[in-house]
């Protein structure tokens, strides 16, 4: 008579097991991957300035004088120009190879003479360039930035000179 009881606890506790409710999901996991590309940084270095070269005022009215992203000086209206000193502005850059960059160059500036100024519209050859080689090589480009002002015959005489930043960046 004892081995039926036994027999019936036991039943029991496997109805007991069987009417335990189970236990929910209460965590999950996912894989992510990681990843880089690691390129050489990009660096720039003036080669030349922008230069107009000396023009002698109008007597009357006004001139404008442009210098070129290509370096070609033009002078709209009666002054004179001597061409020494005319030179667009040329930077090289350098980075990884095959690597797409953009240009970012101010839309203006001001040169000063003392208390006078004038104020030179730029323009550059390019937006964005892609440097020379390969990826994993060191590549190159250049480019060049110019401009142009309005010379009027009340502009005052002097030597006038001002700078601009001029940045690249990887796209």
């Amino acid at each position: 008579m004892r081995k039926t009881i036994v027999q019936v606890m036991s039943g029991g506790a496997v109805l007991a097991a069987l009417a335990t409710p189970a236990m929910a999901q209460n965590s999950a996991t996912a894989t992510a991957a990681g990843a880089v590309t690691v390129v050489q940084p990009i660096s720039i270095t003036k080669s030349t300035d922008l230069g107009f070269g000396t023009i002698v005022k109008p007597a009357s009215g006004s001139a404008t004088v442009t210098v070129s992203s290509a370096g070609v000086r033009t002078v709209v209206g009666s002054v004179a120009a001597n061409a020494t000193g005319v030179s667009r502005a040329l930077f090289n850059v350098f980075g990884e190879g095959a690597s797409i960059f953009s240009i970012t160059v101010p839309a203006s500036f001001s040169m000063t003479s003392g208390a006078n100024s004038l104020v030179v519209t730029t323009n550059s050859t390019a937006s964005s360039l892609t440097l020379s080689g390969s990826a994993g090589a060191q590549g190159s480009n250049s480019f060049g930035v110019g401009g142009s002002f309005v010379l009027s015959s009340s502009t005052a005489s002097g030597a006038y000179t001002g700078n601009f930043v001029v940045t690249v960046a990887y796209n």
